[in-house]
């Protein structure tokens, strides 16, 4: 049964893995400050972890204090994280949740000290962190939330996820309080969009919002490439911010690689390619189509040769190697998700943007 807790809050599920929950709670932040309400944010279970202060707290948390400026201790905002090895070892020693659960009570009554509504952000799907008892459902059932599931758009697959995940949480006796369904096509909305909210309400449930794909959220950074590849930079610090838009793979003719550059282009090429890399350098510099916007990574453990570096250190392309191969390289880059940090004030923008033109908040206060 749900805990007794004096602010309320709402619980941001996501049905998958990047479904957009962190984008939903950075927008109804924003909304939710422009009524006049004390908001507080919390992510209760956190996996990808960032150190701020001596403590290793969820990237999404640093996010949300860096733009809203919350006077939170970031360890309150996230106060479980499963590093590696820890449900290995919480399995084998048989251990119990209840000290997690007394953690996350704790915090969250200091987060929703002074609030009149606490956004509490997931991790994944219903039932991720389930094996330690910390899976969506349950920590939504803890803290008495109301529970927001993001989808992707479309009708089939939104519904058939929404219909597995509210299941979770109606077995923990969690309410669900609505969908939002995630980057929908604009061209499908109208069309597809009542016949959802029709759905979600002969079965108890309402639409709360459509949010459509807008490709600016999914954009690279270099920052990003090289933070989530652990790759060495190498030059260019100041331009790490640079949007990607694609990746080539250096592994041609000189000529033939400069046809291929364009604005927004990373360039993956081995380090014992010389010839390639001073093209790319060159084309940077020099080419009016693509000065200032290339990136090039460098690969293979091996670094060009000094003239060459010292070609690299005039120019504005923001260099990162990484030392391993080609192919391993850019499948690993090919698999990294476009996420709002904090230096992206664009993304940041949009995505207030987004979810205040497209959600109903005031039903989702109503609900609450």
């Amino acid at each position: 049964m749900p805990h007794r807790i004096a602010t309320p809050s709402v619980y941001i599920a996501g049905t998958s893995q990047h479904s957009g929950k962190t984008l939903v709670s950075l927008g109804l932040v924003s909304c939710l400050i422009e009524r006049g309400l004390t908001v507080g944010y919390m992510k209760p279970v956190g996996q990808r972890t960032v150190e701020v202060d001596g403590a290793m707290v969820d990237e999404d948390v640093i996010l949300i204090r860096t733009v809203y400026g919350l006077d939170v201790d970031p360890v309150d905002s996230n106060p479980i994280t499963i590093p590696s090895g820890y449900t290995t070892e919480f399995v084998r020693e048989k251990k119990s949740r209840e000290p997690l659960i007394e953690i996350i009570m704790d915090s969250y009554a200091r987060v929703g000290e002074d609030a009149d509504l606490v956004i509490v952000e997931g991790t994944g799907h219903a039932g991720v962190g389930s094996i330690i008892g910390m899976g969506n459902a349950q920590v939504a059932a803890i803290l008495g939330s109301g529970a927001m599931i993001v989808t992707g758009g479309g009708l089939g697959r939104p519904v058939d996820e929404f219909a597995l995940n509210r299941a979770m949480f109606d077995q923990e006796g969690c309410r669900v309080i609505g969908m939002v369904a995630n980057k929908f096509l604009p061209d499908k909305i109208d069309d597809l969009g009542p016949l959802l909210a029709e759905w979600l309400a002969a079965r108890g449930s309402r639409l709360l919002g459509v949010l459509p794909y807008v490709p600016v959220l999914s954009r690279l950074t270099m920052r990003q490439i090289a933070g989530e590849t652990r790759a060495e930079v190498i030059h260019g610090e100041r331009f790490l911010d640079r949007p990607i838009s694609q990746c080539i793979i250096g592994a041609q003719h000189p000529h033939r690689l400069l046809e291929s550059l364009e604005p927004g282009v990373l360039a993956i090429i081995p380090g014992d390619r010389d010839d390639l890399i001073l093209a790319t350098v060159s084309s940077e510099e020099l080419s009016p189509e693509t000065a200032g916007t290339i990136g090039i990574c460098i690969t293979g453990g091996v670094m060009p040769h000094d003239t060459v570096m010292r070609l690299i250190e005039r120019s504005q392309a923001p260099v990162i190697a990484i030392h391993r191969g080609t192919y391993d390289v850019a499948s690993e880059i090919s698999d990294v998700v476009g996420k709002i940090i904090p230096s992206d004030t664009e993304k940041t923008e949009m995505g207030q943007r987004l979810i205040r033109e497209n959600v109903d908040v005031d039903a989702l206060l109503a609900a609450l």
